[in-house]
């Protein structure tokens, strides 16, 4: 009797505690010192200042830069309307726009788990699933794991619409088909059409499973797809409505032709079909990408009859397909690599199964797998840094964030950038300082100085301009190439 007890203890620990424990170390390198880097170039400053604008405005329905309607950052404002509820609670600053991707990579954690437990009942390889998500950098890393942008959030649907969807193929039943409408809806609200890239996948896995025609015979479906379009297209009219042109502008720059790359205003450098395999392979899913290929074999070879193993190849596959077939930047690759994961953990399961190997060496076998990439991905998180080459273009947000610094600005105080590369990721601190000092400090061109003029630049080659003209006193300087300057005869 007390071994029985006993048992049902390590049972219960093995199933819930264990996980858990796991889940907090591994988000760690999500949420550590997440803050501590300003907003980054491109997307991340941009909604940076959609949100802060809208906490001024209180405008919930278009997304402004400088209080003017959008025409570059044309996504829906689901994202937006997150942020500005944290910008409420926890202030402004940049935990405020960081934290929902945090706790939407954390919440991906967990649906990757469930994902590999389901298939499985082996609680260590829903672990290994989670930690071979989190380990690569495609994840973690810029634009997606500890940054405002809107690949967090659009990463956690994938998943969650994905999860959703293995329940309906798996029982039928019609509530599966109403989540999946009303979490599709939330994804085109989050980053337009970028969702629907799962669709492909979905046909496949529903033509596998023979649902095609009691689908589309269940009334269930209809009522689905009314969730998932209404909130859409009652978003687009009424944006169309206060925004004249958006609809004409999300044409171009979020559907078709961005993703066939022929717009005309957003077109993107593209390295070939290649492009994705070659970066997960060396960057954002090294340590684990040797892996895939063979579990692809393998799954080819033996598996494809398999529920468990053919839905999670096939998503991350065809979806892999769709990505390399369309317009190219390194982030769009993310939602690809939880579904690697999956797949990877179901095989090397497979393969424990096969050698019989006992609960302790698999357990040793998983933490000597995972050590090396997660340390690897603590010591990304640990040290974040400005890159050399970013100090030009991020050193007056450093300036900005530091209340020592910032206490030397003054209204009369100018922002001069580099004519041709002043990028602006600043814009948000200034719109706090604002805020909170009652002042703006705006930019001038290179045309406009004077002699008096007290300035704030980051560029060497600004400095070298006006240093041929003017006599130039450094009144505050910290950072590479970022001086607090006044100009003198």
């Amino acid at each position: 009797m007390n071994k029985t007890k006993l048992q049902y203890g390590a049972d219960v620990i093995e199933k819930y505690f264990v996980p858990f424990l796991f889940l907090i170390v591994f988000s760690v390198p999500l949420w550590l010192k997440v803050d501590l880097l300003p907003f980054r170039m491109w997307d991340e400053s941009r909604n940076a200042i959609n949100a802060i604008e809208m906490y001024q405005s209180h405008n919930w329905l278009v997304r402004t830069w400088n209080f003017q309607p959008e025409t570059y950052e044309l996504k829906p404002p689901l994202l937006t309307w997150i942020q500005v509820g944290f910008l409420h609670t926890l202030g402004l600053n940049e935990l405020a726009i960081r934290l929902p991707s945090v706790l939407f990579n954390i919440g991906s954690l967990v649906l990757v788990y469930f994902a590999a437990y389901v298939s499985t009942k082996n609680t260590w390889i829903g672990i290994l699933a989670s930690g071979i998500t989190v380990t690569s950098s495609g994840f973690y890393g810029d634009h997606v794991g500890r940054f405002g942008d809107h690949d967090a959030l659009l990463v956690f649907e994938f998943l969650l619409f994905l999860f959703l969807l293995y329940g309906y193929c798996a029982t039928q039943k019609n509530k599966y088909l109403y989540l999946c409408g009303f979490i599709l809806s939330l994804g085109v609200l989050t980053k337009s059409v970028a969702i629907l890239m799962v669709l492909p996948g979905t046909l496949v896995v529903v033509l596998k499973n023979k649902l095609v025609l009691s689908t589309l015979k269940n009334p269930h479906f209809y009522w689905s797809l009314l969730i998932f379009v209404l909130p859409i297209v009652t978003y687009y009219l009424l944006r169309e409505n206060r925004q004249p042109g958006y609809i004409g502008l999300v044409w171009e720059n979020e559907l078709f032709p961005r993703y066939f790359n022929t717009s005309k205003t957003s077109v993107f450098k593209q390295e070939g079909f290649f492009y994705y395999f070659n970066l997960l392979l060396k960057e954002k899913m090294s340590y684990w990408f040797w892996v895939v290929l063979p579990a692809t074999v393998y799954m080819l070879i033996k598996k494809l009859n398999s529920q468990n193993h053919f839905f999670w190849f096939v998503q991350g596959f065809v979806l892999f397909f769709v990505l390399s077939v369309g317009s190219q930047n390194f982030w769009y690759i993310a939602p690809v690599i939880p579904l690697f994961a999956v797949s990877v953990a179901l095989v090397l399961f497979d393969f424990v199964c096969f050698f019989k190997l006992k609960k302790g060496w698999m357990v040793l076998s998983l933490l000597l797998l995972l050590w090396v990439p997660y340390k690897r991905a603590y010591g990304y998180a640990l040290n974040p840094s400005e890159k050399y080459y970013e100090w030009e273009t991020n050193g007056i947000s450093h300036y900005l964030k530091n209340p020592e610094h910032k206490s030397n600005l003054t209204s009369n105080t100018r922002i001069l950038l580099d004519t041709a590369h002043g990028f602006e990721p600043h814009l948000f601190y200034l719109k706090k300082l604002e805020l909170e000092k009652g002042f703006f400090v705006p930019r001038l061109w290179l045309n406009q100085v004077k002699t008096g003029d007290t300035l704030l630049i980051s560029h060497l080659s600004t400095y070298n301009a006006l240093k041929v003209k003017y006599r130039v006193e450094v009144l505050d300087s910290s950072y590479l190439h970022t001086k607090l300057i006044v100009l003198k005869d």
